[in-house]
Order: C-alpha cells, then sequence, then structure tokens
C-alpha cells in the first residue's frame, strides 16, 4: 500500500457536479425510511460514476488499496465509509442504514479494484476478501449513526489509503505477501488494523501475490546488476558507468509511486538499503 494523495477539493468535476450531488443529499435527509433512502442512492449512483476517471489518473490507474494496476480492467468507486448498510452493524434488533449521508461526498472516495473491494474467494487459497460493506471499529460505540454524528471519533481499524501513516503500517515478506509493520506484542493497536486491512482489502490475493513475486525476481536481477557494475566503476570504464547507471534507473522506477505494488517494491530493495551500491537509489 501507498500513499494516495488524494484533495477532493482539487478534483475535476463537471459544472454542476457539485449543485446535483448536494440535491441528492437534501432529498435522502427528508426521508426517514432507509431502503427509500438506498433507493435513491442507487437512482443517483451515475454522480460518483462520473468521476471513476478522475480518481483514476491521481493513482496513475492503481487501487489505492492494492495498488494493482487497471488498465483495461474494471474498476469501483468505493466508498470508504459504506454508503447503505454496515456489515459489523448489521444482526441487530436496529440494523445500521449505512453511511448515507456520504455517500455523494467526494472525500469519502477510494477508487478501488475488484479483489479489494468485492468480496470472493480467491480459488488457490480458499480464503474470503474484500472490503464490500464492511467498517470495523476498534470501539464500536464510538460508531456514527446520523449525520450530526462525528465521523472522526471512530477509529476505524481499516487502514486509509491515503493517510501516510495509515499505510506505513503495512510491509511486505520476499515472497510477495503483505503484513503488520508492528508486532502484535509491542503494538497490538497498529498490528490489528493491518491484519484486518489486509484481509478485508485482500492483499495477500494469490493473483496479486505472483504478480509481486514476479516483480521480486525483476527487482533481485537489476540489484545483482546494480552491485556487479558499482563493483567496477572504479575501472573508468564508461560501460561499466552505463550498465550501473541504467540499472539504477530501473531501480527506481520500481519504486515511483505511480508503479504497480510499489509499495512492496520499496521493502524489497529496502531490505538491501545498507549495502553501497545502492547509494544511488536510496537516500
Amino acid at each position: 500500500m501507498r500513499q494516495v494523495k488524494y484533495n477532493p477539493d482539487e478534483l475535476p468535476l463537471r459544472e454542476g457536479w457539485s449543485d446535483d450531488a448536494n440535491a441528492v443529499l437534501q432529498k435522502m435527509m427528508a426521508e426517514d425510511d432507509p431502503v427509500k433512502r438506498s433507493e435513491i442512492i442507487q437512482a443517483n449512483s451515475g454522480l460518483w460514476g462520473e468521476i471513476k476517471i478522475e480518481l483514476a489518473k491521481i493513482s496513475n490507474d492503481k487501487c489505492w488499496y492494492t495498488e494493482s494496476k487497471q488498465e483495461g480492467t474494471d474498476t469501483d468507486v468505493d466508498h470508504f465509509r459504506p454508503k447503505k448498510r454496515v456489515a459489523e452493524a448489521n444482526d441487530t434488533e436496529t440494523p445500521h442504514p449505512g453511511y448515507w449521508w456520504l455517500a455523494f461526498d467526494l472525500a469519502n472516495y477510494r477508487l478501488s479494484c475488484i479483489y479489494a473491494n468485492r468480496r470472493r474467494r480467491d480459488v488457490e487459497t480458499g480464503e474470503v476478501g474484500g472490503k464490500a460493506d464492511h467498517f470495523p471499529l476498534i470501539n464500536e460505540d464510538n460508531r456514527a449513526w446520523t449525520p450530526e454524528c462525528d465521523c472522526d471519533e471512530e477509529q476505524p481499524l481499516l487502514l486509509d489509503p491515503c493517510k501516510a501513516a495509515d499505510v506505513a503500517l503495512i510491509t511486505f515478506k520476499d515472497d510477495g505477501e503483505a503484513m503488520p509493520r508492528f508486532n502484535e506484542v509491542d503494538r497490538p493497536r497498529a498490528f490489528q488494523r493491518a491484519d484486518v486491512s489486509i484481509e478485508l482489502y485482500n492483499i495477500n490475493n494469490s493473483t496479486l501475490v505472483r504478480a509481486r513475486i514476479d516483480l521480486r525476481d525483476k527487482i533481485n536481477g537489476l540489484l545483482k546488476d546494480a552491485e556487479r557494475f558499482f563493483n567496477k566503476l572504479e575501472s573508468g570504464d564508461a560501460a561499466h558507468e552505463y550498465g550501473y547507471e541504467r540499472a539504477v534507473e530501473q531501480l527506481l522506477e520500481y519504486i515511483d509511486e505511480g508503479a504497480p505494488y510499489s509499495g512492496f517494491c520499496q521493502a524489497i530493495i529496502g531490505n538491501h538499503r545498507h549495502e553501497k551500491f545502492l547509494y544511488g537509489v536510496l537516500s
């Protein structure tokens, strides 16, 4: 996971989009029936569909949760706080109606691949992942139920890809799997947030893990090239200088924030951060 620098106030919108979204919100505010509110949301889903392309531009067509490239594939505009129902507060006498008042709030949108957003079973591992309408909290008593509640008091378990401190709680193993950066004993809350997010965002789906392993192998080859050419730089041979420069350039491309799985690539290259031959890659 890599931080997505998203400022909703800077998102290009067609003229009248905000007025249309506000009109729908006012219509929902005047409706007490949760079922009818859900129907209003569904009838106006085209509003968030309109801005999907702009959300994709922010991340260079990458899913904000998994960093998988989404060129030519289906994507969803995920509502970080679910718009119609909340799985963690649905099996009660009074089910949570969802954060319907945020259904057309730009700040609640995250671009998601289908692996991260739709509940599905991994045919290889049998594990089920996908965020769907899940939004667990550290303390359920803090959940917002109405527009008057302060969502900032909720303390979500799910990591927000738009927050630098959140995405830093996940790192990766050499085998391509994501893992919490901190252990359960020293930082139990940080561990839990990362662990739950890895599961619900389906970050360790086998398809995504295989893609990361492929990148690992390419990076390891470049690391060997960089070391080999670095050790020959003192000879003054132009071919060695070019070879080293090219290897460094390619490594930098892998960790560029617009590259797929760049957070994973950072972790793999970071394992060699103390090697002298990486002085041109890692500061």
